[in-house]
């Protein structure tokens, strides 16, 4: 009995000094790890572009007791976090020491406490860092090309751009304020309202000049303008003539007739016009009409016989005007 408890003793013994003697035993290998680079803080501005590699795969030689070197082998390849602190807008080398490396990767896995980075390749990351900037954007209308008869009116003359501090470097190299030019986008719009007419309309800004993330606040101005309406001049032939006189003189019968006493169709031989391309076309189409009135005074009634040369007064469409001093028309009036 007391042989069987000394066999046991011994083996429980020897189990212990094995696996004691496992434990100092140290291994070193080499893991695939993926670095994902974040700011060192969680709402810092700063903008991390992995440059060289790429895709972040190092190879890290670890080494420390064999056991826990088998577990963080298994698991390989590691992704981890590296977290960098703030740096300087542009292309940056970050030294990849020993010292950074565990303390990084002791926060994100427990193994690490017990294990040492002997190496790792390549030795430095490249990146690129930006940030997000606010700046404020003057909007400006420097080449119109429609005519106006009221130029474009800004509602506002600024607006504030969130962009890359990088794209603000280049677009603006000297510090000078940024400028957003909408001439084009204020004469397409117009170009499709009618012409003569006020109007108010909102344009869309465009922050694409500032880069493929930037975004614009507020992101439309309102603009008014009037644009100048197409002008163009013709002839109207036979325009009617009327004769009108007062409500006391109604009674009174006469009739026009011609110098040599013939019949008389009082119409103006022709008159000129101008206005709008669109109203005057409507009018020499007959669309439209215009008419000239002579005013009869008592005493023309009382000249029965007499030759008159007077001017018509012409009512035109609206917008529309004579180009030219209309002709008189001669006449004479008799009894009916």
């Amino acid at each position: 009995m007391e042989q069987v408890k000394l066999l046991s003793t011994t083996a429980v013994l020897a189990v212990l000094v094995w696996a004691a003697a496992d434990s100092l035993v140290n291994e070193a290998v080499s893991i695939g790890v993926t670095f994902e680079v974040v700011p060192t803080t969680a709402n810092s501005p700063m903008l991390i572009e992995l440059v060289d590699p790429a895709d972040g795969s190092f190879e890290l030689e670890i080494s420390g007791p064999r056991r826990i070197v088998e577990d963080v082998q298994s698991q390989a390849p590691l992704r981890a976090r590296l977290r960098i602190p703030d740096r300087p807008t542009g292309p940056n080398a970050i030294t990849l020491d020993k010292e950074f490396l565990e303390r990084e990767l002791i926060e994100q896995f427990n193994e690490f406490a017990r294990l040492t980075v002997v190496s790792v390749q390549p030795a430095t990351l490249a990146i690129d860092v930006d940030r997000m900037v606010s700046k404020a954007v003057g909007i400006t209308l420097k080449r119109l090309t429609l005519p106006y008869d009221i130029e474009p009116q800004l509602k506002r003359t600024s607006t504030t751009v969130r962009m890359r501090e990088s794209r603000y470097s280049e677009s603006s190299p000297a510090g000078e304020p940024l400028q957003l030019d909408i001439s084009a986008d204020v004469d397409r719009l117009f170009r499709e309202r009618p012409a003569g007419q006020m109007a108010t309309i909102p344009v869309t800004l465009d922050a694409s000049s500032f880069g493929s993330d930037a975004e614009l606040t507020p992101g439309s101005v309102d603009v008014s303008a009037t644009v100048k309406a197409q002008r163009s001049t013709a002839e109207v032939a036979a325009v009617p003539i009327l004769l009108a006189v007062s409500f006391a003189n109604l009674e009174k019968p006469y009739r026009p007739i011609a110098r040599d006493g013939g019949p008389l169709g009082i119409v103006a031989p022709t008159i000129t016009v101008t206005g709008p391309t669109e109203d005057v076309a409507k009018l020499v189409r007959g669309d439209t009409r215009a008419y000239g009135i002579i005013r009869l005074k008592e005493v023309d009634l009382e000249e029965l016989g007499a030759i008159k040369l007077m001017t018509p007064e012409y009512y035109l469409p609206p917008r529309l005007e004579l180009a030219e001093p209309p002709q008189p028309v001669e006449f004479k009036l008799i009894d009916a």
